[in-house]
């Protein structure tokens, strides 16, 4: 067993009269009492000093201890709601000054009470324990165990005022040194112990099929009040009521517990409150002195009863497992020996196997009601904070300790701690689906907002919940809840010195606790397989309940809260990023269970976190508030992209291959999107102008232009497909546009639109792209991805003009090897191969062809020689008469005409081989260009296509009267 390592020397040690104590621990020796303190004669502390008296004079020891139970309860009726002056450390500093004797003595118990009532209080622990280890452990009732009941009637009608009297004397700082010098948390735990022990055997003792007795039902319930007692009085012992706050009431108010805060101050002149350097000093003390009398042992196995009482759905006390968790809380924060021999006794275990909602919970808890507030009748709300306490527990158990971490870095304990998890949601799921609980009308308000209206427009669970109290109350607790609960795994992360981190916060007596380089990676590390592991866990809640709200708020709180922890740490140690790439961040935040996942709305979105006011994450610092809110993208989207950016632009780094990878992943898998599609090319635009250096390696690398420019032609598809190929063209839409509803062509023209202009981003990703390295040109021209890309996107309506900018900026290239010869002339021969297709896929293709035809010109007049040998080998002729062979109206004719033959006379000037070319097609004479000029012109020529004729045949400008003959 996990606990024999842990109290074995425990065990030995107690057995000869000393406690053990965990190894490399030294004791830490409490300071004898200060001034001794007496009972005033004035008012309820008369009486109480009367009694006590009359306890010390007499001698017969029955008379006598029926007196000192007299007194004890007593001193619980006039002391309950008593609270120390100054938390009763003025009897450890400025009086003691003023009190050099011992006989000196002070009156009243203002700060604390007198040593002897202590003392006694401690002896009486010793009784209560012999009497608990008198107990039988049977599950069946004895004629022996009916003397029993006298043991049972007095630790009920006179333990508990015991128990009472040390929960109140614990919260005096005096009171707590005088208790621990005097061995009282050494004989607590020995009350623990035999009480544990007790529930452990008869656990052991119940099949999981078997009803309690009510004899069984009865030593059960008590030996958890007595526990209870215990663990509150060790709590109040360590911590002095100082942790305590509102998320505590609903399991310290049932067991006496009080505020702090709610406590009336005795004196104007002194404050109540210990410095916090005081409470830590404090708190380290008592936390050794528990571990040395093996408290912590103990508590591990208490917690372990618990989980196996649990699993034969016999619940306990809740308050009773909270004060626990509270109390290794405490005892862990700030005390790596203390993690050591947490992990030495199975604690890590325990907490991993007790971290989430039993899988019965829903069947076992199905008489439990929802009301108004946070009361004792409401188990799953004190479930969800015991969720969030054991997640906390955890936390301090491996914070700062690379070994623990490690520990539960296993794959199998990172499985099961995301299972963990995510249990609330599957709780719900249960709850919901059981008609007759009295939770399936809140749960299922919770869902609202997946069911819509026949209008099509999705109800408001806030307004929806103005005539349905309970969903108001549960609906803000599961809100609550869940950003606690991520906040609470993003608190496993921790931030390097001097970050100003708004998510993962660090408390200041943390920052002084010397942390490895190596646990800020680690957390890092184990955060993120979690998530790895969490999102597929809610994603199977949400298909087997058709995607219910609450699943889907859990999963936005979710992915919000981690997604500002993880820029907080990145933007404090950049050279973190190293890490986060290892592990997969961009696989995870580009996956369908964050990036492409279906959260709630942005306005529900926000609601939800308004409703926390200290939300950490509205107030952490964002880069997209310079990005213009986009239709179709969501603020989680806008969010991580703007994420990736700050990545990806990072100075504290040398690359962003892997950033542009996942951006450019993201791109492809949102070609279908032009919302966020578009969204991603302006921020690969803005990447490539803040970093160009290592941005223009990885886009090359990734072949960057190719892959966008593929983007560009599915979108361009898929606008053709909608039959309106560019937006600014009415004249080409009017009619179709004409034939719909007014809500449709709304629609199709906003769709249309947003295809457009997203194309139009990746050819601006184009230009800047090619204008930012100057061999970048030459590198596209060698791809012929990239240029069969082009020539797609040049019979997209609107762009036409960009693209063939692009494709002639590309033919301008000088080549200067045979592969850049060979490449220039494949981009030559699809060029020429345009003329072809422009009539078979346009209707008006004149202007085209003139811009093609106009194109070749300008090529021709950089460099005559080069381009007509270029256009000659990629058989020009052939494409730019084949022009001729068409029908048109005489003004398209005409300028058609005239285009060809200026271009023609360009291509063959003072060229003999493209004459030559030229004459081979023409047939002899020029026979054949004769006929389909004829033809073409219909027999009527004008005098500009004879002046372009002659100026063919003349090899240049022909004149007249300078040169009457060809």
């Amino acid at each position: 067993m996990n606990i024999v390592k842990g109290v074995a020397d425990l065990i030995r040690r107690t057995s000869s009269g000393q406690i053990g104590e965990p190894s490399g621990y030294q004791a830490q020796k409490f300071s004898p009492p200060g001034p001794k303190i007496r009972f005033s004669d004035v008012g309820d502390e008369a009486i109480v000093n009367t009694l006590w008296e009359r306890y010390e004079k007499v001698d017969d020891k029955v008379e006598k201890k029926r007196l000192l139970h007299v007194f004890i309860k007593q001193f619980v009726v006039a002391y309950k709601d008593w609270q120390p002056v100054n938390s009763g450390i003025l009897l450890e500093s400025a009086s003691v000054e003023n009190l050099q004797s011992a006989d000196d003595v002070v009156v009243g118990c203002s700060a604390g009470h007198p040593v002897e009532v202590i003392r006694v209080l401690i002896d009486e622990i010793t009784q209560l324990s012999s009497l608990v280890t008198e107990l039988s452990t049977s599950v069946v009732q004895s004629p022996e165990e009916l003397s029993g009941a006298t043991t049972k009637s007095f630790i009920t009608s006179e333990g508990y005022f015991i128990l009472d009297a040390l929960k109140i004397i614990t919260r005096s700082l005096y009171n707590c040194r005088v208790f621990g010098y005097y061995g009282g948390v050494q004989k607590l735990t020995a009350l623990m112990k035999g009480a544990v022990v007790q529930l452990k055997t008869i656990s052991g003792a119940l099949s999981a099929d078997e009803s309690l007795s009510v004899f069984v039902a009865d030593k059960i319930k008590l030996l958890q009040q007595i526990l209870t007692y215990v663990v509150s009085i060790i709590y109040i012992f360590i911590d002095l009521g100082y942790n305590i706050d509102k998320q505590d009431e609903l399991f310290c108010h049932p067991v006496g517990i009080t505020f702090h805060a709610d406590a009336p101050i005795s004196s104007s002149n002194s404050s109540r409150d210990l410095s916090t350097e005081a409470r830590l000093h404090w708190r380290q003390k008592a936390v050794v002195s528990v571990m040395e009398a093996g408290g912590l042992n103990w508590l591990v196995e208490l917690l372990r009863v618990i989980r196996r009482f649990s699993l034969k759905e016999l619940w306990m006390d809740d308050s009773l497992q909270y004060l626990s968790l509270k109390i290794l809380s405490l005892a862990l924060a700030l005390n790596p020996r203390g993690q050591n021999h947490f992990k030495s006794i199975g604690g890590l275990e325990v907490l991993l196997d007790g971290l989430g909602f039993p899988s019965n919970y829903a069947r076992v808890y199905s008489k439990f009601v929802l009301a108004d507030g946070l009361r004792d009748d409401k188990p799953l709300q004190r479930t969800f904070q015991l969720h969030i306490l054991a997640l906390e527990v955890l936390r301090e158990a491996v914070y700062g300790n690379t070994n623990n971490l490690q520990f539960l870095c296993e794959i199998g304990r990172v499985h099961k701690f995301a299972n963990s998890f995510c249990s609330p949601a599957f709780v719900l799921q249960d709850l919901g689906q059981e008609k007759g609980h009295p939770l399936h009308q809140a749960v299922g308000l919770l869902d609202l907002d997946t069911k819509k209206e026949e209008n099509g427009v999705k109800p408001n669970p806030a307004a929806s919940s103005a005539s349905h109290p309970t969903h108001v109350s549960f609906f803000e607790f599961w809100n609550d809840y869940v950003i606690r609960l991520s906040r609470g795994l993003c608190s496993f992360l921790l931030v390097p010195e001097g970050s100003k981190s708004f998510t993962v916060q660090v408390c200041s007596s943390r920052l002084s606790l010397p942390i490895s380089s190596a646990y800020c990676e680690l957390s890092i590390k184990w955060v993120i397989r979690v998530l790895f592991a969490v999102f597929p866990c809610i994603k199977a809640c949400l298909s087997q309940n058709g995607s219910p709200s609450y699943s889907r708020v859990f999963v936005t709180i979710l992915q919000n809260t981690v997604l500002n922890a993880f820029r907080d740490i990145l933007s404090s140690s950049p050279l973190l990023l190293e890490i986060f790439r290892e592990e997969g961040i961009w696989n995870l935040v580009f996956s369908e269970n964050f990036f492409f996942f279906e959260s709630v709305s942005d306005e529900s979105a926000r609601q939800i976190l308004d409703n926390d006011e200290d939300s950490e994450i509205l107030s952490a610092p964002s880069s997209v508030s310079n990005m213009a809110e986009v239709s179709g993208v969501n603020n989680l989207q806008l969010e991580i992209i703007s994420f990736v950016e700050f990545a990806a632009t990072s100075s504290g780094n040398a690359h962003n291959m892997a950033e542009m990878s996942a951006m450019l992943d993201a791109l492809e898998h949102s070609a279908y999107n032009p919302e966020i599609a578009s969204v991603l090319l302006r921020s690969l635009v803005r990447i490539l102008q803040l970093s160009p250096e290592k941005t223009i390696a990885s886009f090359n690398t990734l072949n960057a232009i190719s892959r966008v420019l593929k983007v560009a032609c599915v979108q361009g598809q898929e606008s053709r497909r909608s039959g309106i190929m560019n937006p600014s063209n009415e004249n080409s839409s009017m009619e179709l546009l004409s034939l719909m509803h007014d809500q449709y062509k709304s629609n199709l023209s906003e769709s249309v639109k947003s295809w457009f202009n997203c194309m139009k981003l990746c050819l601006e990703f184009f230009s800047k792209f090619s204008e930012a390295v100057e061999d970048t040109r030459s590198l596209i021209l060698h791809n012929f991805s990239c240029v069969d890309c082009l020539f797609d996107l040049f019979w997209v309506e609107g762009l036409r003009q960009d693209v063939l900018r692009h494709i002639l900026d590309l033919m301008k290239i000088v080549p200067h090897s045979e592969e850049d010869k060979k490449a220039m002339l494949q981009l030559c021969s699809k060029y020429l191969e345009v003329f072809t297709q422009i009539k078979e896929r346009e209707k008006s293709f004149v202007d085209l062809s003139i811009d093609l035809l106009g194109g070749m010109r300008d090529l021709l007049q950089a460099n005559q020689a080069y381009y007509q040998a270029l256009f000659r080998d990629g058989e020009c002729f052939l494409h730019v008469v084949s022009l001729l062979n068409s029908n048109l109206d005489e003004p398209n004719r005409e300028k058609l005409v005239l285009n060809v033959l200026q271009t023609l006379t360009c291509l063959l000037a003072s060229n003999d081989a493209s004459k030559a070319a030229f004459r081979a097609l023409a047939g002899k004479g020029y026979q054949t260009m004769q006929s389909l000029l004829l033809d073409f012109c219909h027999w009527h020529s004008s005098e500009s296509f004879l002046d372009e004729l002659l100026d063919m045949l003349f090899d240049g400008k022909f004149d007249i009267n300078t040169s009457p003959k060809i």
